[in-house]
């Protein structure tokens, strides 16, 4: 356990979050992970609360409550496919790529790519679905097996999604939220 704990950590630092503090909680559900963090603001005890696959190496698919934002049934978090390249590569994805995810069920979000670098030398590809159009993504990723997203006609990477609905119930629940507006649709 303390393995996947180490693994869990090194995946989100990876994938573009703070190194989770001494005291972070975590919860594996099938091929996902939750990972919730505090943070004292200094006016408020903040809550983080994070659900992903993939990383080690591979792309990563995540979405993030907070305590303090707008949340469902109202608003629902952006789902990001994430890409990070090692220092001096490039990332498979490249700002402007035209992309989607396919579901089992043949449904199809279309994208655009984003790029950044971080620290000037670090790659990093996004796809982001946010609200309204996350709710679709949530609601194809809770009734399917599995993702592909495809970049310029050729699949990048295939996301299982077994565990997908316990890992959102608790990030959601972690973050004073419940399953209000995904769990009744789609």
């Amino acid at each position: 356990m303390r393995e996947m704990v180490m693994i869990g950590a090194a995946a989100l630092a990876a994938a573009g979050a703070a190194l989770p503090a001494a005291g972070a909680q975590y919860w594996d559900y099938g091929a996902w992970h939750v990972a919730v963090e505090e943070v004292d603001t200094g006016e408020d005890l903040r809550r983080s609360c994070t659900a992903y696959t993939g990383y080690d190496g591979d792309p990563g698919l995540k979405f993030s409550f907070s305590n303090g934002d707008a949340g469902p049934p109202d608003f629902f978090p952006d789902v990001i496919v994430h890409e990070y390249a090692m220092r001096h590569y490039q990332t498979v994805m490249r700002e402007g790529d035209a992309a989607y995810v396919r579901f089992d069920d043949e449904d199809t979000m279309e994208a655009v790519v984003r790029g950044y670098l971080e620290e000037d030398v670090f790659e990093n590809a996004e796809i982001v679905y946010s609200h309204p159009v996350s709710l679709y993504v949530l609601e194809a990723m809770r009734r399917n097996y599995q993702m592909e997203v495809v970049v310029n006609h050729k699949v990048l990477h295939t996301f299982y999604l077994d565990g997908f609905t316990a890992a959102y119930l608790k990030a959601a629940e972690e973050c004073g939220f419940t399953g209000a507006g995904l769990m009744e649709g789609g």
